[in-house]
């Protein structure tokens, strides 16, 4: 099972300047002993194609996988640019990229139906960069839920479109057809794993040597504490 960590779990120490976008990747490499980073979008002090590139290079030179780009707005009207967003994905060499759903709004049906066409829009730059987006489920928005990001993930249609799960997800909500390729881990979340499941695991929240290593031994055993199952 493979651990990833989220520049998100250093949010304040990044923006106060006290760490670097490259020391945060040596931290997870040396002192975390991460497999692999989520690069939150706006911890980017610079997106320019030299900047990326170091980026990229530094993680790799110290082991690790660069997973996901989180750009959480995605499919939001007043959201990034789908371009700059799968160009930074492009650049960086990730596997996913990561996005929630729209917030309500006034007409949650409206902004439903706007969500599917912002999603088609950007699967297809998904695809011609190779990078698959995943859905995660997000309190307050029109994907509160796993079976809400299902249904929207059924009226979108594409295999560039996946979900991403949350730790806490109850055993029996995702379909034989259905596979999380990453799912977000939170101090007190569990499952047991099946043996073809083998997603990401993601730590939500604060994120040290002993979070990983615990979770690394606990899903080596296909056992998280609870009793979740993927």
């Amino acid at each position: 099972m493979k651990v990833a960590v989220s520049s998100s779990s250093f949010a304040q120490p990044l923006a106060a300047g006290e760490l670097t976008q490259l020391e945060w990747l040596e931290h997870c490499a040396s002192d975390l002993a991460a497999d692999g980073v989520i690069f939150a979008r706006e911890h980017f002090p610079r997106t320019d194609a030299e900047y990326v590139a170091q980026v990229k290079k530094v993680a790799v030179d110290v082991g690790l996988v660069p997973v996901a780009l989180d750009a959480g707005g995605l499919l939001d009207p007043d959201g990034p640019s789908v371009d700059d967003v799968f160009a930074l994905a492009a650049g960086l060499g990730v596997l996913f990229v990561l996005t929630r759903l729209p917030a309500s709004g006034d007409v949650p049906p409206a902004t439903f139906v706007a969500a599917v066409i912002a999603a088609k829009a950007a699967v297809r730059e998904a695809k011609r960069v190779n990078v698959t987006i995943l859905a995660a489920p997000a309190a307050g928005t029109i994907g509160a839920d796993v079976a809400v990001v299902k249904h929207f993930l059924k009226d979108v249609d594409s295999a560039w479109l996946r979900l991403a799960v949350p730790g806490d997800l109850e055993s029996g909500i995702l379909g034989a057809r259905d596979r999380a390729l990453v799912a977000f881990v939170g101090d007190s979340d569990a499952a047991t794993f099946a043996e073809d499941a083998r997603p990401w695991l993601v730590l939500e929240g604060p994120a040290d040597a002993q979070r990983v290593r615990l979770l690394r031994e606990a899903a080596a055993k296909k056992t998280l504490v609870g009793t979740n199952a993927f």
